[in-house]
């Protein structure tokens, strides 16, 4: 019960992640091969003499679509041996599975899948046949087949570890344990194995394109561009910028009219004695109904004073209070 119920977590935690992704999945390749061979054991009876007689071995095929860098589904036909000193026979398994890649399940954002490690849950058929029963003198009666072919319902949960040697090709190493249910019968007894197997897997569609299988989760749902809103004012500032515009043209003028009397000034060494300068600004204001200039206007009179007092020896000046607030 506690490995059903760990299975059922792996799996449903894994179709949770992926339906929570919202970004647009990247174009990838989906489809994949994979051919395998080992070793197998079975616990069945009549046991061996020890357990190199116990084991044998065993290959299969898989083709798998990997939906996305969590979950695949796939078939699965394996082809696997008892043959030993009490008994000898063979089991051709066809299957469903499920595959799930712990490594993007757990490290979503890990830098690289080159690595991969998956937890494999699935479900079938067992055809078994038994060619060869030990008699009690301990000599084989060939061409026996005590349960031709009869199908027994199978089960299997298993790891597996793949490595992305390239764009086309990974290799691994695979566990699984099976459970059979098989009927009682007088000659032979067994209800579960152990495979360990190496496999060679080939990713089909990939001339173009990326496999699921080499992709991280980041990479395979991008993170969404950022997206800029843009927001209209709606406060009317018309009049607000035709002001400012009004501003920075008065204090052009006013530096150009500065500029003015400075070069005149400079000038009045060459002019004949007595000879004037005269200049007006007219952002000079007073307060209202006052011979007080307004402090606005105090920056203005500032420079006029500056170029002036810069040059005490260009003549005499006759100017009133207000030039100066020293």
């Amino acid at each position: 019960m506690k490995k059903l119920f760990l299975i059922v977590m792996i799996i449903a935690s894994a179709i949770t992640y992926t339906s929570a992704q919202t970004a647009p999945a990247t174009d990838a390749a989906h489809w994949s091969f994979a051919l395998k061979g080992g070793l197998d054991y079975f616990n069945i009876h009549p046991v061996g003499d020890d357990i190199v007689d116990n084991g044998s071995w065993g290959a299969g095929a898989a083709i798998e679509y990997t939906i996305n860098p969590i979950v695949g589904v796939g078939l699965n036909l394996d082809y696997l041996n008892f043959n030993r000193s009490t008994i000898k026979g063979k089991t051709i398994d066809p299957s469903f599975f499920t595959s799930v890649n712990l490594s993007n399940l757990l490290f979503p954002k890990r830098n690289s899948a080159k690595l991969n490690f998956y937890a494999n849950f699935g479900g079938g058929v067992a055809i078994p046949s038994y060619s060869d029963e030990v008699l009690p003198t301990g000599t084989y009666r060939r061409g026996i087949s005590m349960m031709p072919y009869k199908t027994n319902a199978l089960a299997y949960t298993g790891a597996a570890m793949e490595y992305n040697v390239s764009k086309l090709i990974g290799i691994g190493l695979e566990y699984t344990y099976r459970g059979y249910i098989a009927p009682d019968n007088a000659y032979v007894e067994y209800n579960d194995a152990n495979t360990l197997m190496a496999t060679l897997r080939f990713k089909l569609g990939t001339g173009s394109k990326t496999h699921v299988r080499d992709m991280t989760t980041l990479e395979y749902y991008p993170a969404p561009a950022p997206v800029i809103k843009q927001v209209e004012n709606p406060y009317d500032d018309s009049a607000l910028k035709s002001r400012l515009d009004g501003l920075d043209k008065a204090g052009m003028d006013t530096q150009n009219r500065l500029k003015a009397l400075e070069d005149d000034v400079k000038g009045l060494k060459d002019q004949a004695e007595g000879a004037k300068v005269s200049a007006s600004f007219q952002n000079i204001e007073f307060d209202f109904n006052s011979d007080k200039i307004t402090k606005a206007s105090y920056p203005t009179l500032d420079q006029v004073a500056s170029i002036l007092k810069a040059n005490p020896t260009w003549g005499k000046c006759s100017c009133s209070k207000s030039l100066s607030r020293r």
